[in-house]
């Protein structure tokens, strides 16, 4: 298994660089899931199987398969994966299609609790730092809590930034307990 995912990725990887760069790779992902299925349907991998089938005939009937009408290079695609005996590694291939698509998309949620809602300027410059400083695209939530007294708690996945009121008064209350 491990090594068809590594023969995979040179294609996932050309057909993900292709689609990000004509800005289709929602469709493209959406091409791939379905080849996926066509393949590894019990019917489809008798019919794909058969030795006396010749690359364009596989070809064509994969192509009769879709229900739309796909773009010509997503065709040639399908050709060259043909011709390379590389059609069993379009679900590794699909797999690695939508890791990259989904890394390329990286959005990180963003949990913001404050005392009162933040206009949208303060979200916009705490947004841009956030995004900058995670190298991710970001979403913010805001939660309000009067419990926090004043400031700000910030959370993204397992990071926390506690800089309330309420925060600083507990470390101050646990150090003076210490």
């Amino acid at each position: 298994m491990n090594e068809l995912s590594t023969l995979a990725r040179p294609y996932s990887k050309a057909a993900f660089e292709y689609s990000i760069e004509k800005g289709v790779a929602e469709d493209w992902l959406g091409y791939l899931k379905y080849l996926s299925e066509v393949i590894q349907h019990p019917l489809a991998k008798e019919i794909l199987g058969q030795p006396s089938l010749s690359s364009n005939e596989l070809v064509d009937t994969i192509l009769g398969t879709y229900q739309e009408e796909i773009p010509i290079a997503f065709e040639n695609f399908i050709k060259l994966l043909t011709k390379n005996k590389r059609l069993p590694l379009v679900p590794f291939l699909t797999r690695q299609f939508e890791e990259l698509k989904a890394n390329r998309e990286a959005v990180i949620e963003i949990a913001l609790t404050v005392t009162e809602k933040p206009n949208d300027v303060q979200l916009e410059k705490l947004s841009s730092a956030l995004a900058e400083n995670l190298k991710r695209k970001v979403s913010i939530q805001v939660l309000l809590d009067k419990d926090l007294i004043g400031g700000a708690v910030i959370q993204a996945g397992d990071m926390v930034i506690d800089n309330s009121i309420k925060g600083k008064l507990t470390k101050l209350a646990d150090s003076l307990n210490t």
